[in-house]
Parts: C-alpha cells; structure tokens; sequence
C-alpha cells in the first residue's frame, strides 16, 4: 500500500432496524496492511445508532486482535520451533546421559518431547504479549478509531431498495431479480457500486449462491422461491446484489 488509497465502509440500516455493515475487513491481509496512507470512509443512509457504531468498532477490534495473533504466530514461528526442538535435544540428552538412574527410553522421548511442547507454546503465549504484537493492536486500532461516517445518497437509494424487498410478496421480488431497471442507483458512483459489489460477493460466494446466479434467469419463480425456502437465503439483499452487478456490466 505505497500510495494513498480509500476503503469505504456502508451501513446499511434494514427495515427493522437493525444494522447491516459491509467492509473488508474480514480479509486479515488487508487489515494488517492498513497504514496512514489508508483513508478510511464510513458511508450512511439513515444514521446509524450509537450502539450499533459502538459494536461494529468492537468486531472490528475482535479482528484485530484475530488477525495479529495469526500475523505475529507466522513470523515467530520459526524461532519457536528451533528453540523447542533445542530444548528437546538438551532434555533428551540430559535425561539420557546426566541422570544416571535407569530410565526406558521410551520415557525419554516422552519428557523430552512435553518439555519441547510446553516451551512451544509459552513462547507462542509471550509472543503474543510482546511489543512487536502490542505496538500492532495499538496501530490498527488508532486507525479503526479515525473512521468518520457521512450521509450518503447512494447508500440511502440503496435503503429505500431494500425497505422495498422487505416489503413487497417474494414471488413479485424473484420476478423483479432477473429485470433490470435503469432508473435504479441513480446516485451511486462506479468507485462505489464496485466496492461494495465487491463485499457482497463474499456474501453470496458460496457455490450455493454462484449455481444459482449462474442460472438464475434460466429458473422459474417457484423454483427460485423453493430455492430461497431451503437455503434461508437474504432475498432482500441478495436482489440488490444482482441488480449492482447488472449496474456493473451495463
């Protein structure tokens, strides 16, 4: 990430009211490569409850924490193994050779490799809480921290949509998905529509999903309907997602 680059973050709020946040930070690669040079945008159509802001951040935090742990076992990784397998040469040969009572080797081998297997994981244990690991919580959360949200006309549009597919029968919205309608997301920007395309597809990228994307305009209504039944499919969202894509293409 050499040169300044945006991540945009939509809140969506649903009919019922509860929040629905789409981002990327799922991805622990990207997240660990978040630096100043990163501007992170949080886009809105009806603002969003303190509370619901207050729990997002916290989830953003739990990846944090996730991905750092994963990130700091790689790199020390190495070491660890190297140290450990050190200590069950030095335990080995200790109670083979120091130790003069008659111990089977079988016995050994088995406090050999427990004392290898404990300083593994007490080095994987101190790893965690050292300042290199620290220091990286620290950076990522200062930057989740920084994240602004504004109102935003095209995630508005995007609201009223779905406020819509909430509504309406699921037969006419199953209809609806393989039309396209040109007067939809009138507001939205190509930068914008493809981002948040783009966290929908991990949504519906399951092989669930890309089968009946695939063939979804060869597929009656009941089928998709039985579909939809049998899968508990988001069809609100989903109909969404199938029209940006079309937005997409056109």
């Amino acid at each position: 990430m050499q040169k300044e680059q945006n991540i945009t973050i939509f809140h969506i709020q649903r009919k019922d009211g509860s929040s629905l946040f789409l981002h990327p930070f799922s991805d622990s690669e990207l997240l660990l490569k978040l630096n100043d040079k990163v501007k992170i945008i949080g886009k809105y159509g009806r603002e969003p409850r303190v509370e619901s802001l207050t729990m997002f951040r916290n989830d953003l935090y739990r990846y944090i924490e996730t991905s750092v742990k994963s990130w700091i076992s790689d790199i020390r990784f190495i070491p660890r193994f190297i140290l450990s397998a050190a200590a069950f040469l030095v335990i080995y040969l200790f109670t083979s050779f120091v130790i003069r009572d008659p111990v089977p080797m079988i016995d050994e081998l088995a406090l050999s490799l427990g004392g290898s297997i404990a300083l593994f994981f007490i080095l994987a244990k101190r790893d965690q809480n050292s300042d290199k690991s620290s220091k990286k919580r620290l950076e990522l959360r200062i930057l989740i921290d920084k994240i602004v949200f504004e109102e935003d006309s095209f995630v508005k549009e995007i609201e009223e949509i779905l406020y819509h597919n909430e509504s309406v029968d699921k037969a006419a919205l199953i209809e609806s998905i393989s039309s396209y309608d040109d007067s939809n997301f009138k507001n939205g920007k190509d930068k914008d529509i493809k981002q948040i395309v783009s966290y929908l597809d991990k949504i519906f990228s399951s092989r669930i999903y890309r089968k009946k994307i695939d063939n979804l305009n060869k597929s009656d209504a009941n089928r998709i309907a039985k579909w939809v039944n049998d899968n508990k499919i988001d069809l609100s969202l989903f109909a969404i997602y199938k029209k940006l894509k079309k937005k997409i293409y056109m």
